[in-house]
């Protein structure tokens, strides 16, 4: 069984420098895309300044607004909390969620960060363990984040099939030996030979956002222009799997 899983940093539903409020044409450009299963990051859960100020806002969570008909089952998790406002990760996804996890991973007291754990029912019959994370910007932090996550994925999905996606703030490739040593990989460089460069979306260099599983892969790529690169400040992963 074939799935497309699409990995994408919103930027809080924001463009480039938060000039352009981005939300309701990225809600467009997923319906473009047929992916099953989406990781998302920098999703907003609440802002009650925002939706008040902000023309078109959604009366909804962002991840109920942005899944409405498209995926029927979602799991969001607070990363960081405020007194009016709180965002996080997200797992959207057109098959049952049928056990979700939010296990923290701060390393500093500026930035809260969290991996989520949703296993996901297969119309196959088979159980896929997915994972979506945002690091932290800090290499000295990143690198005990990505001790934190072996030893995640090794409670949860030991032997499972596994996606772990999203901003991995990797831009010195440092995020993959440990993960190699589980067997699971990162898609785009095992197809193309490179990580897939995803940041700035206006002139993607540098190598961010990554999707990485121990399953077949047969298709990653970055959707830069084919899609609007100024839907945030980063450009998002499509990569298509056997199950």
């Amino acid at each position: 069984m074939k799935i497309d899983a699409l990995s994408f940093n919103i930027h809080k539903g924001f463009g480039p420098l938060n000039r352009k409020f981005t939300l309701h044409d990225i809600k467009e450009f997923f319906k473009k895309t047929h992916a099953d299963i989406v990781f998302l990051q920098e999703v907003v859960g609440e802002n009650r300044q925002h939706a008040a100020s902000v023309e078109h806002w959604p009366d909804d969570p962002q991840y109920e607004f942005l899944a409405d008909e498209l995926w029927h089952h979602h799991a969001y998790a607070k990363n960081a909390v405020y007194e009016h406002r709180h965002h996080g990760n997200v797992i959207l996804s057109k098959y049952p969620i049928i056990e979700t996890n939010q296990i923290n991973i701060s390393k500093n007291q500026w930035e809260k960060r969290g991996v989520l754990f949703a296993r996901v029912e297969m119309p196959n019959g088979k159980h896929l363990d997915t994972y979506c994370v945002h690091l932290n910007l800090l290499n000295r932090d990143r690198k005990r984040q990505y001790a934190d996550l072996r030893q995640i994925i090794q409670h949860y999905s030991e032997g499972n099939p596994i996606i772990l996606a999203g901003d991995f703030n990797d831009w010195n490739k440092k995020a993959s030996p440990g993960l190699d040593e589980l067997g699971i990989y990162d898609a785009h460089k095992t197809l193309h030979g490179h990580y897939a460069k995803t940041f700035p979306s206006i002139l993607p260099l540098i190598p961010l956002d990554r999707c990485y599983t121990n399953l077949e892969v047969t298709e990653a790529r970055v959707l830069y222009g084919w899609s609007n690169p100024l839907l945030s400040d980063h450009c998002p992963i499509l990569v298509e799997v056997n199950i």
